[in-house]
């Protein structure tokens, strides 16, 4: 059956948060930035485009999920409806499932960065800077997909990688008195996390 109108169902909210482009820069006034997260470069994204994973050929900010899933974090599940409606993105107020032209043309608009949003010159850039230079997910990445003996261990030029990860996060958010989910849009998710999908066996530096 095809309909005209949304549904109001939440399926859409329930698989993800939009992410932002150009045109909603504006909304940051509206949106905190610790309910944004950037998806580095080298992350594995789902194309709606191809329907299919898709390492990020560039980084992408987006609102963030619910704990550890994607369900829009602005997504009110008993009632269905949206919390910043009126300040919605342009994902969001493009989407109609029914009819994704409007969407996909959407997606095709410049989308932001963490260069849009934090200045160049400004001491969180270095810190940005330095995380990415000393932390790149495509390293993770290659080194837990050529582990051997996946099963069971993590070789210790990843481990090493985490836990200095770890580490470079915990100190920058105890100097801004922040807590670790606060720094999503500007490190990322940590590198454990963005590993977590490969294996479980990443999660025993959840709380290391």
């Amino acid at each position: 059956m095809t309909f005209r109108e949304c549904q109001r169902c939440g399926t859409c909210c329930e698989k993800g948060g939009p992410a932002l482009h150009e045109a909603d820069l504006g909304l940051l006034e509206h949106i905190p930035m610790s309910d944004v997260v950037c998806l580095r470069r080298g992350e594995m994204a789902f194309d709606p485009r191809t329907q299919s994973l898709q390492p990020l050929s560039a980084e992408l900010m987006k609102i963030r999920g619910k704990d550890r899933g994607w369900e829009c974090i602005y997504f009110l599940s008993q009632a269905k409806t949206c919390s910043i409606y009126s300040h919605r993105p342009l994902e969001c107020r493009s989407l109609f499932c029914a009819d994704t032209a409007a969407v996909l043309e959407a997606m095709a608009v410049p989308t932001l960065s963490r260069q849009d949003m934090v200045p160049q010159e400004s001491a969180l850039w270095d810190c940005i800077t330095d995380h990415e230079n000393n932390f790149p997910v495509g390293q993770a990445l290659r080194l837990a997909k050529a582990e051997t003996d996946f099963a069971g261990s993590i070789c210790s030029e990843l481990d090493d990688l985490i836990r200095r990860e770890i580490h470079f996060r915990q100190v920058l958010a105890d100097r801004v008195q922040a807590a670790d989910r606060d720094l999503w849009a500007y490190l990322g998710r940590p590198l454990w996390l963005v590993l977590l999908p490969l294996n479980p066996i990443f999660s025993r530096y959840e709380h290391a």
